[in-house]
């Protein structure tokens, strides 16, 4: 087996035995346990935790319909794509870890979840704040997480959620009928009206500033820095002020 294609898989997330798995898959085109296993130079016992890995991250399928459980690893394309979107994103957040790294002392803390169910579980650590500031697409997360809206709003009427939050949105018909709904339940809400549609989510609560994508590959980074929030906090104002009230 060719040790610069395992070394260049290892560059880009894998370990060396998934390597071995997922090239011998690639030259078998398909094959169960037993064959990638001889192809690989691996024990059985280890391949089928190694396919389960593979599975769950989307490098390997396990082929419908067929005796006994063979298995198919994906297109290298899909690879390189799961790494431009990696770089993407970086590069996205890339101006605020700059900041962050000028600023020296104290080191914040980061965190990146790209799971639905991770982000569903900060969104309600969010909730569960006194105080937030939004400047969201509530749009975007609709289809994310259908319901979720409905969910939220009659959790505040029952008190169940007790943030008291401003809410900055885009000028869209969505967003802004979601925003009265939230304006009657005692949430400050205003809408952009330059704007018609918001790429990226950005939340301010506690020290941390949570910033997420709602595209079809979803992920939130969140920022835990007092010295960060200080810094960001005068922008997020300054949107405010340029909001307009939703009557």
């Amino acid at each position: 087996m060719d040790n610069d294609l395992i070394k260049l898989l290892e560059n880009t997330g894998f370990t060396e035995k998934e390597a071995r798995v997922y090239l011998a898959l690639l030259e078998l085109g398909k094959g169960d346990v037993t064959d990638i296993s001889k192809k690989a130079e691996l024990k059985r016992s280890i391949i089928y935790v190694l396919l389960e890995g593979l599975i769950k991250r989307g490098y390997v399928s396990e082929l419908p319909n067929m005796k006994i459980n063979t298995y198919q690893a994906v297109d290298p394309s899909f690879i390189l794509n799961q790494l431009k979107l990696t770089t993407r994103n970086f590069s996205e957040m890339l101006p605020i870890l700059r900041t962050l790294h000028n600023k020296g002392g104290k080191r914040p803390k980061i965190t990146y979840l790209e799971t639905k169910e991770g982000i569903w579980k900060l969104y309600q650590e969010i909730n569960q704040s006194k105080e937030a500031f939004f400047i969201s697409s509530y749009a975007r997360l609709d289809k994310i997480f259908p319901g979720a809206i409905e969910e939220w709003i009659d959790a505040y009427k029952k008190g169940a959620i007790p943030l008291k939050a401003r809410h900055l949105v885009a000028n869209n018909k969505f967003d802004i009928d979601i925003m009265a709904q939230f304006k009657k339940i005692g949430q400050e809400v205003k809408y952009l009206p330059n704007i018609s549609e918001l790429n990226m989510d950005f939340t301010l609560y506690k020290n941390k500033l949570a910033i997420t994508s709602l595209e079809d590959e979803p992920f939130i980074v969140v920022i835990e820095s007092e010295a960060l929030i200080n810094s960001m906090r005068p922008i997020f104002e300054i949107a405010w002020k340029s909001g307009k009230e939703i009557v």
